[in-house]
């Protein structure tokens, strides 16, 4: 206890001292000193083009979403060292570390190392795995100097994107070959993060194409528990991106990748052999996959364009509770043009496509998890359309959509939209919507069953062939508003209301069934704002509020308590002097009772000095505000619970 209040006043003083120093640094200073990213008024920053909401560019002013998009320099000036850590910055997404290597990222409720209502995509292609409908967080990797940026999407975006994403969207996008020319070398280490570099060459050939060729690669240290932990993980990762400007209107991109790695653990099981033994062994499981994607793209003007997309991708994961090998195609279409209606004097925006995706997977048997069958294709096809239809022009708009949605597991789906958005002036934007969207069964929930220990009982969970599409009515609402040229406010309210959710029922002596007679209702509201308060400083601070309310029969069980309630977050970017940068940013995450984690702060602190114009060297200090601490609990696959501990990394950046 006195450790943690010691460092926590050290942390606090260190905070104290450099708004001091910056503000003896801008007395002393006749002549300002200023980075490129404080230079961009905030006007500009908020104009930003996005494409995720509505598969189309369009500022955030123009967008009735709840949205936020990590750029570059956020990247840049994180503390960041993963994907998942960067997802932190978002309000309204809750973002927590099982170990070593797991996570869990959720939109608004469910939270869980498989959130099974947030599609997660990297330029386009789906990472959203059917196994147990979530996404494996641990093999998303890619150097983050490559991410140009992240589009959150807080709220149902089915009708766009189709099924699972009935909670959100992310979209990581990364940047054009001609935008990573020359060479880029990153290499650190640390307590936690053992040791981790990049090395990247872009180049080019012709007048128009341009490719980079990467390799990264990483080493972690395991987590905290009196019992002693495992899951410290390895990874490399090679890949490449070609883009091909064939002329003024046709663009095309190619781009693959490969990994392979280790993920430690301690996985508890029930022998299937002899089911009244629990097992709890160390193991190292084999993580490897890989994708190749080909786009082409045909621009005839500023609001008209086709775009087709195919990729490949093919995982395994071999693990001591399960076995997976997967193969997926995706084929996916879209067009947008404006059209003109006789007698309406604004003409309105169409984008309307389809896309087929057909995935095979083969499940080992024999194991604690196990699948029948152990083979099975999936197949999905969807159409889509959306139009904006501009009421008063440049203050008032509306947007509808529709899509057709046909899946193996859930057949004929209607999802349909509608975002309404009023501009009273250029600087505050006010909208609504309402969204239909559909979360898919997973492959364990139709066909997989589990052996596990409750306690000196052996349970066994069983699948449900007859499970059907979790259901969703969104309704959101929000207001954006530029208060000065320094200072901006987001505020986003929502009311998600499921049926099927998925629950428990006990159909026999030991023996549960998953059932889909779930009814809840989720909502709260997410604030987020930014206000530049000095020329060289920056506060971002957000809050998020949940409340879940789930209803089942009486013979049913449902998790609960396993979201937090309150989720406070604050960011300060500082440049102290030149070159040399100060980010700070600090978390409090509210009680999760249903898994017993007690609610916790922490604060990340970034130094980072740039000695010449291509190298930057920087240091990073982790969860500072205490030794370790819990942030989730294992579920599904059981693994030891641990604490996340304090770490402290320096990393050096050189490019030519």
């Amino acid at each position: 206890m006195m450790q943690r209040m010691f460092l926590s006043q050290v942390c606090l003083q260190f905070l104290l001292l450099c708004i001091f120093t910056i503000n003896a640094v801008l007395a002393s200073q006749s002549t300002p000193l200023k980075q490129d990213f404080f230079d961009v008024p905030l006007e500009e920053l908020l104009k930003v083009k996005i494409s995720t909401v509505s598969r189309k560019p369009q500022t955030l002013s123009e967008t009735a979403a709840a949205v936020f998009v990590i750029s570059q320099e956020d990247i840049r000036r994180s503390s960041a060292n993963s994907i998942p850590e960067l997802l932190r910055m978002a309000p309204g997404l809750s973002v927590a570390r099982i170990d070593g290597n797991k996570w869990s990222v959720t939109s608004r409720g469910y939270s869980g190392r498989f959130a099974d209502d947030l599609l997660v995509m990297i330029d386009g292609r789906t990472v959203y795995s059917p196994l147990f409908a979530g996404t494996f967080w641990e093999t998303l990797d890619l150097p983050l100097e490559d991410i140009e940026r992240i589009e959150v999407i807080r709220g149902p975006s089915g009708t766009i994107w189709g099924a699972n994403a009935a909670n959100g969207a992310i979209h990581i996008l990364t940047k054009h070959a001609r935008a990573t020319q020359g060479t880029l070398m990153t290499s650190g280490g640390g307590s936690e993060e053992r040791g981790f570099a990049t090395l990247r060459y872009g180049g080019q050939m012709g007048e128009n194409l341009y490719y980079r060729l990467y390799t990264k690669g990483f080493a972690r240290d395991h987590s905290f528990s009196p019992m002693g932990t495992n899951d410290n993980s390895r990874m490399g990762t090679v890949g490449f991106r070609v883009d091909w400007d064939v002329n003024t209107n046709n663009a095309v991109t190619f781009q693959g990748q490969y990994y392979g790695g280790k993920a430690g653990q301690n996985t508890t099981f029930v022998n299937p052999v002899e089911p009244e033994l629990a097992i709890t062994r160390v193991e190292d499981a084999n993580l490897s996959g890989g994708h190749a994607l080909a786009r082409w793209q045909r621009t005839t003007g500023d609001r008209s364009n086709t775009v087709l997309q195919a990729y490949y991708d093919h995982t395994r994961r071999d693990e001591l509770s399960f076995r997976e090998s997967r193969h997926t195609v995706d084929i996916d279409f879209q067009q947008r043009f404006p059209l003109q209606i006789p007698f309406v004097p604004f003409s309105q925006d169409i984008v309307w496509g389809g896309g087929y995706r057909w995935t095979m997977d083969h499940l080992g048997g024999g194991l604690p998890i196990f699948f029948d069958p152990a083979r099975r294709n999936l197949q999905t096809g969807n159409v889509f359309a959306q139009t904006d239809i501009p009421l008063i022009e440049d203050r008032l708009k509306l947007a509808v959509g529709i899509k057709f949605l046909d899946n193996t597991y859930a057949h004929a789906n209607f999802l349909p939209n509608a975002r309404l958005l009023w501009t009273p002036d250029a600087k505050q934007s006010i909208w609504a919507s309402a969204t239909r969207s559909i979360r898919l069964p997973s492959r364990f929930e139709r066909d997989g069953n589990q052996l596990i220990r409750d306690g000196a009982e052996f349970i066994r969970l069983i699948s449900n062939p007859h499970l059907t599409s979790e259901t969703l009515w969104g309704f959101e609402t929000g207001y954006r508003r530029q208060v000065t040229s320094d200072l901006s406010i987001d505020i986003a309210g929502f009311f998600n209301d499921y049926n099927n959710s998925t629950s428990e029922r006990e159909i026999a002596p030991a023996t549960i069934q998953i059932t889909d007679q779930r009814h809840t209702q989720i909502f709260g509201f997410e604030v987020y704002g930014q206000w530049n308060i000095l020329e060289r400083l920056r506060f971002m601070p957000s809050y998020s509020h949940l409340q879940v309310r789930n209803r089942v029969p009486q013979d049913q069980e449902a998790e609960s308590g396993e979201d937090p309630k309150h989720q406070f977050t604050f960011r300060t970017q500082i440049d102290l002097v030149r070159n040399v940068e100060l980010d700070a940013f600090f978390r409090y995450i509210s009680k999760l009772p249903g898994l017993e984690v007690a609610s916790y702060k922490t604060l990340d602190l970034r130094l980072a000095w740039k000695p010449a114009r291509n190298v930057e060297l920087s240091v990073v200090g982790q969860n500072l505000l205490q030794s370790h601490h819990q942030e989730f609990a294992p579920e599904l696959i059981h693994t030891m619970p641990v604490h996340i501990q304090r770490g402290v990394f320096g990393k050096v950046t050189v490019r030519f």
